[in-house]
């Protein structure tokens, strides 16, 4: 008898497995306070850089523009940074989100996969956060510009927007198992289209979280652990 295919509501129910499964894996709880770790330590080096010598700096450059302007330049450049810095966390948490992935999957006891080398993984962090950004970014930013140009679509660009955020988000947590897999863009999409219910649960339970960057690089590991879990459990009930 076939056993039934993972929908919206198990795809939404994915982070609990997940806590659970990282719960009861000691080993993953260094791998999990990475990518907090690193927040704390490249925003603080930003910080203090942008302090002792970009500050000054900027500021002296634009003082002919008058205080505020040079004030004004000067912040804008340390938010920037910070940005730049939270963006590059990921890229550097990946060998640890790529442990957290064969923890996962040793307790499923999915199929022995070649390990990748150290640079492997960040490629694998720094492919994650581009794909998800090439996917997203042009739509969202197209259908805000035509929502201005037209604002009475905004009631159909408004819900699309939502819709690709948390296909984005699915799509970027996705990518820490898949890639490590070897699976091409083009299987992926089959995949995110054939499970399309599961992978929306996913992506909108997450997206709930994400709005808020630092709790969205918080629950980092528990979204590759979910969508670890997640990608078994659809490839196990699928006939």
């Amino acid at each position: 008898m076939t056993r039934p295919l993972v929908g919206f509501g198990r795809g939404f129910l994915a982070p609990f497995g997940a806590i659970s499964s990282l719960w009861r894996a000691p080993r993953a709880w260094p791998l999990a306070l990475v990518p907090v770790v690193l927040l704390v330590v490249v925003e603080g080096a930003v910080g203090l850089g942008w302090w002792h010598y970009l500050k000054a700096g900027v500021s002296g450059r634009l003082a002919e523009h008058g205080a505020f302007v040079a004030g004004l330049a000067a912040w804008l450049v340390l938010a920037l940074l910070l940005v730049i810095g939270w963006l590059l966390v990921p890229v550097l948490s990946a060998p640890a989100l790529e442990g957290i992935v064969g923890i996962i999957e040793r307790e499923l006891a999915a199929p022995e996969r070649a390990r990748l080398g150290f640079f492997a993984e960040l490629g694998c962090g720094m492919q994650a956060m581009l794909l998800s950004l090439a996917f997203t970014l042009p739509l969202i930013v197209g259908l805000t510009l035509l929502g201005l140009v037209l604002p009475p679509l905004l009631v159909v660009t408004t819900p699309l927007k939502l819709l690709i955020g948390v296909l984005g988000v699915a799509w970027s947590l996705f990518d820490y198992p898949l890639t490590l897999r070897g699976v091409p863009v083009a299987q992926r999409l089959r995949f995110m289209t054939r499970h399309f219910s599961a992978v929306l649960g996913f992506g909108a339970a997450f997206s709930l979280l994400f709005w808020l960057p630092c709790l969205g690089l918080l629950m980092l590991p528990v979204g590759v652990a979910g969508a670890t879990r997640l990608y078994w459990e659809i490839q196990r009930s699928t006939p």
